[in-house]
């Protein structure tokens, strides 16, 4: 009989290695130093991320594609939070937060980003 860890059940970790793997490979650069920079914990990392995402959409300081596959990573978080409120209490707290205070990031949101993240995104208005 296999014994579960409560712990192991509530932690998002595992369940976000995918999109950890996406962010790690498109933005290897931001990855590296997000990481030296909070270690593991990944609510920092996203917030850190949505805070990256809006400047740059802000600032007109990335190529489109770049910016895309930025919401790529919130669209794949969104997905991922269907099976983990954990998932979805780091997209919304932590990168949603940063597009909703940036106006052109968060017009461009509402053209990119999947029903689901908008649906968290446009609870954030409210």
């Amino acid at each position: 009989m296999k014994k579960r860890n409560g712990s192991n059940d509530s932690d998002p970790g595992p369940r976000l290695r995918k999109v950890n793997e996406y962010l790690e490979k498109n933005f290897p650069d931001f990855f590296a130093e997000a990481r030296f920079q909070v270690g593991e914990d990944d609510y920092f990392l996203y917030a850190r991320f949505g805070q990256y995402l809006a400047r740059a959409i802000e600032k007109s300081r990335a190529p489109r594609n770049k910016i895309n596959r930025g919401f790529t990573v919130l669209n794949k978080m969104a997905r991922a939070s269907a099976k983990d409120p954990g998932i979805r209490q780091i997209l919304v707290s932590g990168p949603l937060e940063y597009i909703v205070d940036a106006p052109k990031a968060r017009a461009l949101a509402r053209k990119r980003l999947s029903p689901v993240a908008q649906s968290y995104m446009e609870g954030l208005c409210e």
